[in-house]
C-alpha cells in the first residue's frame, strides 16, 4: 500500500501536471471499481465464464505497475465463452461463442476494453486474424470460415474449410486454418491455406491429428502444434506451404508461444505442464511444473519475450475463479492474481 505524506502545493502541482502528461501518452481506463488504469506493457486475459450470463470478461494485468485489473470490458460483461481476442493497430477484437450451434458475435474495442461496434457472425466462432482489412473467423460447427469487413463487421463470404477449425493465423498473402475434430465424431489433420487476395483455399497440408495451436517462429516460418499421437511439432515454409521439418513426440497439448531471442517455443504440454522445447537441437525439458495437478489446469498460456516472463492462466475447476501464474525466465513463480472464470486466451501487450 502506498503511504500519503503532507506535501507541499507547489510539489502537488508537479505531481498532477505529471500524472496529466503520462495520461496524454498511455490508454486510460477505469476497471469495474473505478480505478484509474494505464494500458501498459503487460497482457489481456480473456475469461471465458461459464453457461450462466454475465460470468465472461476481460482482463488486464500491468507489468509496470504490477496490477490486476478485472472486468475492463465496457459496457458490462461479455456474452457466452468468448475465446477469439486480437489487437489491430489501436483496436482489440474479441469473437464470442455463445449458444452452441448458432450465431456468435464480434466485437471491436478500443485497447481499454470499451466496446465500439459489435456484430453477429458465424456458427460458434472461436478465434480470428485480420489480412487485407478484413476479418477471418473461424466456425467450428459449420467447418467454415467467415470473413468480415474490418469497419462494418459485416460479412461478406464464408469459405468451406476442414473438420471444426479452430485456431488460425494470418501471414504475408495467406491464412493458414487448424482444422481439429468433433468431440465424439470425424477428426482433422489438415491446415486449410487461403488466398487472403481471393478468399479461396488454394491448399490443404495434412499434418497429424488436430493442429490445435499455429504461431510464426522466430526465422519467419510456420509452426503448427498438433495434439493428437503423442503431439507433434510441425514446421511449414510459408512461401512453397510445404512441410519442411516434424518433431515428435514431444506431448504437445495448446498454445505455442515464440521466444523470438532464442531457438526456443513453449507450449501447454498433454501433461497439464508447460515444456520448452529446442527447435534447433530437438530437446523438451519442463519450463514450468505444475504445482498441484489434481487442482491446477494450464488452460492459457503466453510468454512474453521481451520483459522474459511466463504468463499461465489456471482455470482450476472451470466453476470459480481462475488464476493469473507470473514466472519468470528460468520457471520461479512471481506473482499470482484472481482473476475471472475459465481464463483461456492470454494477448501480450507490449510498449
Amino acid at each position: 500500500m502506498k503511504k500519503y505524506k503532507k506535501v507541499y502545493f507547489g510539489y502537488l502541482l508537479v505531481t498532477l501536471i505529471s500524472i496529466l502528461m503520462i495520461g496524454c501518452n498511455r490508454d486510460t481506463i477505469m476497471n469495474s471499481n473505478s480505478t484509474p488504469v494505464h494500458i501498459t506493457t503487460g497482457a489481456y486475459i480473456l475469461n471465458e465464464g461459464t453457461f450462466s450470463p454475465n460470468t465472461s470478461g476481460l482482463t488486464f494485468y500491468s507489468y509496470i505497475k504490477d496490477s490486476i485489473y478485472n472486468n475492463i470490458f465496457k459496457p458490462g460483461h461479455l456474452g457466452i465463452f468468448p475465446d477469439g481476442l486480437l489487437r489491430y493497430n489501436d483496436g482489440l477484437f474479441i469473437s464470442e461463442q455463445g449458444n452452441y450451434g448458432s450465431a456468435g458475435k464480434i466485437y471491436k474495442c478500443d485497447t481499454t476494453g470499451v466496446e465500439i461496434l459489435s456484430n453477429s457472425v458465424g456458427n460458434n466462432p472461436y478465434s480470428l486474424c485480420i489480412a487485407n482489412n478484413k476479418i477471418y473467423v473461424t466456425n467450428g460447427p459449420a467447418n467454415n470460415v467467415s470473413v468480415v469487413d474490418i469497419n462494418s463487421l459485416a460479412t461478406i463470404k464464408t469459405i468451406n474449410v476442414g473438420i471444426y477449425p479452430q485456431e488460425i493465423l494470418s501471414f504475408g498473402n495467406y491464412v493458414y486454418v487448424c482444422n481439429t475434430y468433433i468431440y465424439g465424431g470425424a477428426s482433422d489433420s489438415t491446415v486449410s491455406v487461403i488466398d487472403n487476395t481471393t478468399d479461396n483455399v488454394v491448399k490443404t497440408i495434412t499434418l497429424r491429428k488436430s493442429p490445435t495451436s499455429i504461431v510464426k517462429s522466430r526465422t519467419n516460418n510456420i509452426l503448427v502444434g498438433c495434439s493428437g499421437d503423442n503431439g507433434t511439432i510441425f514446421v511449414i515454409d510459408p512461401t512453397t506451404n510445404n512441410k519442411i521439418d516434424s518433431i515428435s513426440p514431444v506431448n504437445f497439448g495448446k498454445d505455442l508461444s515464440v521466444d523470438f531471442n532464442s531457438d526456443n517455443v513453449y507450449f501447454i504440454s498433454n501433461s497439464n505442464k508447460i515444456l520448452s522445447l529446442d527447435l534447433n537441437l530437438k530437446t523438451v525439458f519442463v519450463a514450468i511444473d505444475n504445482p498441484a495437478p489434481s487442482s491446477v489446469f494450464f488452460n492459457g498460456y503466453a510468454f512474453d519475450y521481451k520483459s522474459s516472463i511466463h504468463y499461465v492462466a489456471n482455470a482450476g475447476n472451470f466453476t470459480t475463479n481462475g488464476i493469473l501464474y507470473i514466472y519468470d525466465i528460468y520457471g520461479n513463480l512471481s506473482e499470482s492474481f484472481t482473476i475471472g472464470y475459465s481464463p483461456r486466451r492470454i494477448l501480450i501487450n507490449s510498449q
